[in-house]
């Protein structure tokens, strides 16, 4: 039975595809189940696949006829896991050597963790990198991550028990973004969660989704309500609720920022498809409890029910605001 397992989702990476496989196949550790599913690739990554493939007995092709996303892709490889723990790698990246071995030493340490961080490096195009902004932590516990997670004082890239991965598969709900519902929930369910510093390489790319100006940026609107039914269903406190839902507000304005900043490269279908979506949204959420007084009387945050006509005007105005105030970056100009 091998160590652990890693899904790899594929598609058009048949330029970084080669340095992501090679990265496994040189690891430290050598017991591996490699299962790469090909997400309907247009390009020559399935060639690639398959090549490797005939050289190396760890690595399992899944292939997918039509294109659904990351988080569905996965979720295609999960029966197929041997290994009592598993680890995702994106095909635009890779990991450091020692980096599997350092997850299993610190799983072998401490009998009760359930999910290990790696030590996440950006790396850009032109060769300079830097950390995740984690803060140094031993171990924390689910519920605790859960909560930094919500906050982005922790990141998603990680490798958990099996049996997370068998109770919550991705959450293919969306085809961009719903996948990240599924780090919540194996967070939330795990008794520890520690970090190490096995290296992984998240390499950043002008030409990736999030960096894109279409519609899919939606898909995070609809991917944050079906974690809010989640959490419902899992009868998590009220208060770890409300906490989702600021946060779920704090989307919806970055949305609506968005759609301002690139409405007029979308056409007009596109637009009614985005205001609905934000629409749906700034319905569903209940601000009533979840807002601190901070923010729900504050200029641009304000909910302004039930004036959905007059909301709009108002993130109109704090998109406006916020162009001539700040830089793209976020900086206030000089």
């Amino acid at each position: 039975m091998p160590d652990i397992s890693v899904l790899v989702s594929v598609f058009n990476a048949a330029d970084t595809l080669p340095r992501c496989l090679d990265s496994l196949l040189q690891q430290t550790i050598s017991n591996l189940q490699i299962i790469c599913i090909d997400d309907a690739s247009t390009d020559t990554s399935l060639d690639i696949l398959r090549a490797y493939q005939q050289q190396h007995a760890c690595i399992e092709i899944v292939e997918l006829a039509e294109n659904h996303g990351q988080g569905y892709a996965r979720n295609q490889g999960i029966p197929l896991i041997k290994a009592p723990y598993t680890a995702f790698l994106d095909s635009d990246d890779y990991l450091a050597p020692d980096a599997l071995q350092q997850v299993m030493e610190t799983f072998q340490q401490h009998p009760a963790t359930d999910c290990v961080l790696f030590d996440v490096r950006y790396l850009y195009p032109d060769g300079h990198e830097h950390g995740y902004r984690t803060p140094p932590f031993v171990c924390m516990s689910g519920h605790d991550a859960f909560v930094k997670a919500l906050k982005w004082d922790i990141h998603g890239w990680y490798v958990a028990r099996t049996e997370l991965y068998q109770r919550f598969p991705y959450d293919d709900t969306c085809h961009s973004y719903s996948d990240d519902n599924t780090t919540m929930a194996h967070f939330l369910h795990a008794r520890e969660v520690r970090c190490c510093e096995g290296k992984y390489y998240f390499v950043q790319r002008e030409d990736s989704a999030t960096h894109q100006a279409t519609t899919r940026r939606f898909d995070w609107l609809i991917a944050n309500e079906s974690l809010h039914r989640q959490l419902l269903s899992w009868g998590v406190s009220h208060d770890l609720v409300d906490l989702y839902e600021e946060q779920r507000w704090y989307v919806l304005l970055n949305c609506f920022w968005f759609y301002y900043r690139n409405r007029q490269d979308f056409t007009p279908e596109q637009r009614r498809y985005a205001l609905n979506i934000l629409h749906q949204a700034w319905k569903s959420i209940d601000t009533r409890t979840c807002l601190p007084p901070s923010i729900r009387f504050k200029p641009g945050y304000m909910p302004l029910r039930p004036f959905w006509t007059l909301f709009k005007w108002q993130e109109w105005a704090l998109y406006i605001f916020r162009r001539i105030n700040y830089d793209k970056n976020g900086k206030k100009k000089t």
